[in-house]
């Protein structure tokens, strides 16, 4: 029987954890894909009934959902900073006692 540390040079086989990150990035971007993609399916698929107006029903509908989108966006914004000028009055009304 031929020795095993004769054919490696004399030394011990040395373990190595493979490196399985390559494998991870790439199972993430293939999960983020498919997600993005069901969303974009899931999206065409509520808009089916707005794409079956006519042209200019269809465009105001649009609009007004813009329209909407933006004055959520802005409505939460604005709690967003009353919230922390309450906080930071809270914070100096605390300093001060």
């Amino acid at each position: 029987m031929v020795d095993n540390k004769a054919k490696q040079g004399g030394k011990a086989p040395e373990t190595e954890t493979p490196d399985y990150t390559a494998e991870r990035d790439e199972l993430m971007q293939a999960t983020q894909q498919f997600f993005r993609s069901l969303f974009r399916a899931g999206v065409q698929v509520a808009l089916v009934p707005v794409n079956m107006l006519p042209p200019e029903p269809r465009e105001h509908f649009k609009v007004a959902g813009r329209e909407f989108s933006r004055g959520m966006a802005t409505l939460v914004q604005e709690i967003a900073n009353d919230v922390e000028k309450i906080v930071e009055e809270g914070i100096e009304g605390q300093a001060g006692d």
